[in-house]
């Protein structure tokens, strides 16, 4: 028998799918229910920056494949699956592309890679770690608090991704606001909590007792609970490191439907509660006044005709280049987006499709300019007709309205379900 949560999962995909405007929310559940079909999880080290997560995945892995350092490393999100040995680059235009271990850093390391202007999206590797046997994913994020405010966002937004959380504190430095924060925003999304204490090796004994005691009262206050898992480790030196791996590997034995099933109650009602923000806008962009609307549709179409002057001036060998289109086309609706947002305020989202086939030409119905011109006036029709611009049949008006107002009570009935 299908289990409750599923059920209203499949119910919330079922909704977002009827309108237009929920098409980011759409794409999140539906994720979200072929996650909990397949009963996989997500493990992600998060914390503030250089408290050694990286070099604490390594020990967990028994393999250094993320590069360390002094200085803050990991600018963007890397994940580990089980697999033959190999690493992918993931870029925001939908290109992937293999690279080798000792070239990772290239893409990870903040020095390298600043602010993320490489458009990195994340590093995906393969790893036959028996950690990951089971079918874990594994997720190293960007620590937060650096001066590199895009680390803090990456790290915060993926943790919405996460089933299960190692938070990393540090012995050299007593919890801070920033991680008070940070933990605060991890527990709406993740189910399981282990706290890892690194750099025991750096004090003695008496005062490891005086620092744990103090954060495990601490963090069970702040958690909301009676106790909490905590690991003293020592990532640089593979102290406790077994403890902890042996902890989580026990409890995806044991519990693994109880976290994947709590974690997707934390997930489904943040979902809601983003969809029924995104409807708030859209009905605060209905109530512009006519002429605004008439400026903004302009302004759109102006845009249409920009994009799809660049494309036909691209050269015509790359136009034919199968890999060159799809990473245009992909480029093409992020911008798209971008300007709804900008010129509606509302999010609308195209899914970005991974890009292969370098030296494959495109056929002649593949053409790049027509694929360019068909997104432009799909999402001009989409856009007459979700904000309605200057129709005139009322009985269309007063039906779209009642189907967003029995939308906004059904989104707010299963939100507020426990």
């Amino acid at each position: 028998m299908e289990n409750l949560t599923l059920q209203r999962i499949k119910e919330a995909e079922e909704l977002f799918s009827s309108y237009e405007i929920t098409g980011r929310e759409l794409m999140r559940v539906r994720n979200l229910r072929e996650k909990l079909e397949s009963s996989k999880m997500t493990v992600s080290v998060i914390g503030q920056f250089k408290r050694g997560k990286s070099a604490l995945v390594n020990g967990i892995l028994e393999d250094k494949i993320l590069p360390v350092g002094i200085v803050p490393v990991t600018a963007v999100v890397t994940t580990v699956e089980y697999g033959d040995k190999g690493a992918a680059v993931h870029f925001a235009n939908g290109v992937v592309k293999e690279t080798a271990f000792e070239d990772i850093h290239t893409y990870v390391n903040e020095q390298e890679n600043k602010d993320n202007h490489l458009n990195v999206t994340k590093v995906s590797i393969k790893c036959p770690a028996s950690f990951l046997e089971s079918g874990i994913t594994f997720v190293d994020t960007p620590g937060v608090g650096s001066m590199h405010e895009k680390n803090s966002e990456e790290a915060y937004s993926f943790v919405k991704e996460s089933d299960a959380v190692i938070f990393t504190l540090s012995v050299d430095s007593p919890i801070n606001q920033i991680e008070i924060d940070f933990l605060k925003n991890a527990k709406e999304h993740a189910a399981k909590f282990y706290f890892a204490v690194n750099k025991i090796d750096i004090i003695d004994q008496d005062e490891l007792s005086d620092y744990l005691a103090y954060c495990r009262k601490f963090i069970a206050d702040l958690m909301e609970v009676d106790d909490v898992m905590m690991f003293p480790v020592s990532a640089k030196k593979g102290i406790g490191v077994d403890a902890l791996k042996e902890a989580i590997l026990k409890d995806c034995k044991t519990q693994s439907e109880e976290i994947l099933d709590s974690s997707a109650k934390l997930k489904l009602h943040d979902i809601v509660t983003s969809a029924l923000s995104q409807i708030t806008l859209y009905r605060t962009a209905l109530s512009m006044p006519a002429d605004e609307f008439d400026k903004r549709f302009e302004e759109m179409k102006n845009y249409f005709t920009e994009i799809k002057e660049k494309t036909l001036d691209m050269p015509e060998e790359m136009r034919k280049n199968k890999a060159v289109s799809e990473a245009h086309l992909n480029g093409v609706k992020s911008g798209l987006a971008a300007k709804v947002k900008e010129l509606f305020g509302i999010e609308y989202h195209y899914d970005i499709n991974d890009v292969s086939g370098y030296g494959i030409e495109m056929s002649q119905e593949d053409n790049l300019g027509s694929k360019v011109e068909g997104l432009c006036d799909n999402l001009n029709e989409t856009l007459n007709t979700i904000f309605m611009h200057r129709e005139e049949n009322a009985y269309k008006v007063v039906r779209r309205i009642n189907d967003l107002n029995r939308l906004v009570r059904k989104l707010v009935k299963m939100r507020d379900e426990k």
